[in-house]
């Protein structure tokens, strides 16, 4: 059996603009094994965003896809809303590059890393809790027991990005897209949450695609 995990062929995404059609990404290949870590690089404005948007089935409304992206052989490209939802927080987590915008204000950082487990594992509000506490005590979240009922605005930056770990990786995902999860934190909080990043990887055995602009920051980790 093959272990090729995700494999992306002659992927393209073309936006609709005021100024009529444009092409997002023209003709992405890509592949990660189980337990890879793959890096992709590039500048402000090229895609790299866009090509995780478009592995999580959330680009834009009115946006067109092309080509194929296959994980664990099954299409993506095409696929119901239904099923990607599926998917989504079960078999492929992400970590945002702006916790603030991708956390929900309205609800506790408890409940948004319990809600997965409730949706895709069944488990009731008490056990979701239960885990989702152990879950922020293992991205070594501060205090975890007594931020359960914080909400996002009274976390630091570098605690919220903990948090979002913590959502991404609830239902054991097969594959973990991290993109910038570095962005607007200080160096030494940049190194903290990609050491976690890649000790959670290694300990999980779940493929990583690590997205940034930083050279450095991939020679490190890739």
């Amino acid at each position: 059996m093959s272990d090729i995990l995700l494999d992306v062929r002659a992927l393209r995404v073309r936006l609709n603009t005021a100024r009529g059609p444009a092409d997002a990404l023209r003709g992405i290949d890509l592949q990660i094994r189980r337990g890879e870590t793959v890096g992709l690089i590039g500048e402000s404005g090229c895609g790299k965003s866009m090509t995780a948007l478009a592995l999580m089935g959330l680009l834009p409304h009115g946006a067109v896809t092309s080509g194929s992206i296959r994980l664990h052989g099954q299409e993506l490209v095409g696929a119901s809303d239904a099923a990607m939802c599926e998917l989504r927080g079960n078999r492929i987590g992400m970590v945002f590059q702006e916790p603030m915008t991708a956390l929900n204000p309205l609800h506790t950082v408890g409940a948004q890393v319990a809600e997965p487990l409730r949706q895709h594992k069944g488990l009731s509000r008490t056990a979701a809790r239960a885990e989702a506490l152990r879950l922020l005590e293992r991205v070594q979240l501060p205090q975890a027991a007594q931020r359960l009922d914080a909400y996002p605005h009274q976390l630091s930056g570098g605690q919220r990005q903990r948090v979002m770990i913590a959502a991404a990786l609830a239902c054991g995902p097969d594959l973990l897209i991290a993109d910038e999860p570095t962005t607007a934190l200080d160096v030494t909080i940049q190194r903290e949450i990609l050491d976690l990043i890649a000790e959670l990887v290694a300990e999980s055995g779940m493929a990583l695609l690590l997205i940034s602009h930083d050279l450095g920051v991939m020679a490190q980790r890739v």
